[in-house]
């Protein structure tokens, strides 16, 4: 699932990309931490100028292959929301629609789903409830900043070598 939304945040031009993306974010800079997003991607093409402009944006995503751990998930809404607050979206992220039932799905999130691109066959995500702007961001915390950018750093690493870019230091 995590590929597949590193594909869909696979947008750039030559100014450089427009989304960074962090996978296994913790909450905080510690050892035992138990708080863990899935996924985010920080839209850096900010759109707009003056008083239109927009601004960075960030989104949260919590990953679920199982009816189980969504319920799980459901049964305890303060980790997400441990994440939730300092992001401008919030996106559960499926590997099959059955997973989320009718009505489940809290206010504001919004719902992505795997799928497979209709003349390519290749696994992609598409969004199957737009998420709502949360227009009540809170400034990210100094620790979640650190695990943020350590997480920016693994990812992109981790993309690399996959994609076969990656170099060895020496």
């Amino acid at each position: 699932m995590l590929d597949r939304l590193n594909r869909r945040y696979d947008k750039g031009n030559a100014a450089g990309p427009r989304y960074v993306r962090a996978e296994h974010v913790k909450i905080s800079t510690g050892y035992d931490t138990r708080r863990i997003c899935d996924y985010m991607a920080m839209d850096l093409w900010t759109g707009g100028s003056g008083r239109l402009k927009v601004g960075a944006q960030l989104h949260g995503h919590e990953v679920k292959v199982s009816r189980s751990d969504w319920l799980t998930e459901l049964r305890d809404p303060s980790k997400a929301d441990a994440f939730r607050v300092y992001c401008d979206f919030w996106w559960l992220v499926v590997s099959d629609p059955a997973i989320v039932k009718p009505g489940e799905l809290p206010e504001g999130w919004g719902l992505m789903v795997a799928s497979t691109e209709r003349h390519t066959n290749r696994p992609t995500i598409r969004v199957a409830v737009q998420a709502t702007r949360n227009l009540d961001v809170l400034p990210m915390p100094r620790d979640l900043q650190g695990t943020l950018m350590r997480a920016t750093a693994k990812t992109a690493a981790r993309i690399a070598i996959s994609q076969g870019t990656g170099h060895e230091q020496g």
